[in-house]
């Protein structure tokens, strides 16, 4: 994935330079760093729905109405969105042997909830 942009810090940066250039006289410079900023703060709130969706699909009932009964392709691709996942070695004598799954919230999602 690319790289993460902060689209709400963004907003509150161009809210900023609009305050700063209204008060040199630059009302067009303004008005363009407030169209800015409302563009970055649209963002930051599809961004956050974007997550809310994939949270709320995850937490929906399989098709015989079981949550988590059943791990469908749907279900992998849909928590692929939300969680990764690393083989992690088995320490000797404890639990199986060779390795177990690790699962964890990816980063983008995790900076996106403010959860860094």
């Amino acid at each position: 994935m690319s790289v993460r942009i902060d689209h709400a810090a963004s907003a509150l940066g161009h809210m900023a330079n609009a305050v700063k250039v209204a008060n040199s006289g630059g009302r067009e410079s303004a008005r363009i760093e407030l169209q800015m900023a409302q563009i970055d703060a649209l963002l930051a709130q599809v961004e956050q729905m974007r997550i809310a969706n994939l949270i709320a699909l995850a937490g929906l009932p399989d098709i015989n109405g079981f949550e988590n009964e059943t791990h469908d392709a749907a279900t992998e691709a849909l928590m692929a969105g939300l969680l990764g996942s690393r083989t992690v070695p088995a320490v000797a004598g404890y639990g199986l042997a060779g390795g177990f799954e690790h699962v964890f919230i990816r980063s983008e999602i995790r900076e996106a909830l403010g959860l860094s």
